[in-house]
């Protein structure tokens, strides 16, 4: 009985310090496109003139009785320093396939080693990819060590379609640059 006491605590501990049981590819919605179910439309994503994904997961029901849709819950995703990850580096990395692809690979910090990604918005103002990485709070955030979590996530922009030209980008208002497009970025036509 006292071993598996023992052991008990050996493996809970171990959970606990593990950083694997948090996927940086985790998300919060359960998509990533408006979803009407039992009475309830979930919107995943809602982007103001302030950023990207400024307000995620609202949920509307339909109230007959009014002939409208009522505000039943949302959350506002401002970035704040201190609760978004801390970025050391960007990188656009542009493909030599047709149609060109063109990733950015940033590199930094989670809060904690319980931290991991929520959404990762992006949309295109004009010439300007706008990205937005949220960070979620976990569940054991209370419990957990308060050092920071290295990363390297590699977002995909969506580029195809895009005429040719100079695109700049940023990342949670912070890190910025550009990269080209030679050509117009689709299928070649024979």
């Amino acid at each position: 009985m006292y071993l598996s006491a023992i052991f008990l605590r050996i493996v809970a501990i171990t959970l606990l310090l593990t950083n694997s049981a948090f996927s940086q590819d985790s998300v919060i919605t359960e998509s990533e496109h408006p979803v009407y179910k039992d009475g309830k439309l979930t919107i995943p994503r809602v982007d103001t003139d302030l950023q990207a994904g400024n307000f995620q997961d609202a949920t509307f029901f339909f109230d007959r009785a009014t002939n409208a849709w009522q505000l039943l819950d949302y959350r506002e995703t401002l970035l704040i320093p201190g609760q978004s990850p801390y970025l050391d580096t960007v990188e656009a990395i542009v493909t030599d396939s047709i149609p060109v692809q063109v990733f950015l690979k940033i590199s930094g910090n989670l809060p904690t080693p319980c931290s991991r990604f929520g959404q990762i918005n992006q949309r295109l103002k004009i010439n300007k990819f706008e990205v937005t990485m949220h960070v979620a709070s976990s569940l054991l955030s209370t419990s957990c060590i308060q050092v920071l979590e290295p990363f390297v996530k590699i977002i995909p922009l969506e580029v195809f379609g895009l005429s040719a030209g100079t695109y700049e980008y940023s990342v949670n208002g912070e890190y910025s640059g550009t990269f080209s497009l030679t050509t117009n970025n689709t299928f070649p036509i024979n």
